[in-house]
């Protein structure tokens, strides 16, 4: 399962919002995430939404996840086993790689941007009624045009 996450952030009020999206290996959507986070950096905006994917991942019980993330800084400390980036993301980030072991195999990886639109248009939303909402087999609407146009099967 590739599990897509992105955050954005808000500099004034120290918080920003996380957006996950989980598809299986044919790209069919399976679930999607999008909460509010605390934060004190955009590196630890991008932290709290890699460790809300792999908690997502890990209730609904997944055993195989890829976490793809645009945020290199995060996934080269993931990927090396150590931490040597930005202070604030460190205890976000060992969580992150603590919750690794549940799963029986997981794997970081970088993306562009552009591969990853979904995670990106849930982390920028900031309407309440988007925020700490879980969906599963079926997107929200808002979603569904960004899902499509990657050209991956979504449902209706």
């Amino acid at each position: 399962m590739k599990v897509n996450v992105d955050a954005s952030w808000i500099a004034s009020s120290k918080s920003g919002y996380a957006g996950v999206v989980i598809r299986d290996h044919a790209g069919k959507f399976v679930a999607a995430k999008s909460g509010r986070v605390g934060a004190p950096s955009v590196a630890a905006a991008e932290a709290a939404a890699i460790l809300l994917g792999c908690e997502l991942a890990k209730e609904l019980e997944l055993e195989s996840i890829i976490v793809e993330s645009d945020s290199q800084e995060n996934i080269l400390n993931l990927t090396q086993g150590h931490l040597r980036g930005r202070w604030e993301a460190f205890p976000v980030i060992s969580k992150a790689l603590r919750l690794r072991g549940v799963f029986q195999d997981c794997r970081w990886s970088w993306v562009p941007r552009s591969a990853n639109l979904a995670a990106h248009v849930l982390a920028s939303r900031s309407n309440p009624e988007m925020c700490d909402v879980t969906w599963v087999n079926l997107p929200p609407s808002s979603l569904v045009h960004v899902l499509n146009k990657d050209g991956l099967p979504c449902p209706p």
